[in-house]
């Protein structure tokens, strides 16, 4: 009897462990508004990028929204259709008859979202981050967010940018993932200011724009509460055409 009520506290143990601990997969990508390298609008291409990598959550930068440049089609929506995801589409401006921004995509129920809106000097693109709420198997959740910040040669906008999203998670007990084009190199004020609340998950990746021969690190993925997090894995998809910037994969666990 005492044999068989060790066995049964050990696999309970054992359970509740195994509940604790979410895999996720994330992938981050500027769709340059569905136009590709060749200068031609192939929506597809991103689709296909989607589909290989099968990754549970997609942000996305440079969205369109019914604009008249890309036929008035609503990209998140054709790529929810291809992929069978969730949506949210984070306006961060009108743009030629429709809206442009970030948008978001997901395997998981979406249960609850916002746009946060960041700071811009006038004249400038305006910036916007799209949060959500997900809700994930076992009856856990997180918040995963997608954002585009300045691409202006003056840091200025990308540091206040930086400093309202740390800002907003600093004291979150939620786990948080923080996904985007930031615009910013490594060594930049900006990601350090990132760096102080999140965990980078892309810290040991190269360039990833532009994609034909990167350059330069501008996309990230970034992990809060710190301590919430394993890097089990990341790298960068070698796509050279589907859009100006290569996407980014990383597979996560969350404790």
């Amino acid at each position: 009897m005492k044999k068989m009520l060790l066995i049964t506290m050990v696999c309970v143990a054992g359970s509740a462990l195994f509940a604790q601990t979410q895999k996720v997969k994330v992938l981050t990508y500027n769709i340059h508004h569905g136009e590709n390298m060749k200068q031609v609008l192939d929506l597809q291409g991103i689709a296909n990028v989607i589909l290989a990598t099968n990754p549970d959550l997609v942000a996305l930068q440079e969205v369109d929204s019914v604009t008249g440049r890309t036929s008035r089609t609503d990209q998140l929506k054709e790529l929810a259709s291809i992929t069978g995801m969730y949506t949210y589409f984070a306006k961060s401006m009108d743009f030629d008859g429709g809206g442009y921004g970030t948008g978001i995509l997901s395997r998981f129920p979406i249960s609850s979202n916002t746009t946060l809106l960041l700071p811009s000097s006038k004249g400038k693109e305006p910036r916007a981050a799209g949060i959500v709420t997900v809700k994930l198997p076992g009856d856990s959740s997180l918040q995963f967010v997608t954002t585009h910040l300045d691409a202006g040669r003056k840091d200025g906008d990308r540091i206040a940018q930086a400093n309202k999203l740390a800002d907003y998670f600093r004291a979150t007990a939620t786990p948080v993932i923080i996904a985007g084009d930031f615009n910013a190199v490594p060594e930049s004020k900006e990601a350090d200011i990132l760096r102080e609340v999140f965990m980078d998950a892309t810290s040991q990746m190269g360039p990833t724009f532009p994609s034909d021969s990167p350059r330069i690190k501008l996309d990230y993925i970034m992990l809060a509460p710190k301590h919430r997090w394993t890097v089990t894995g990341a790298r960068i998809i070698e796509e050279t055409v589907a859009s100006d910037h290569r996407p980014v994969l990383c597979e996560l666990e969350m404790k």
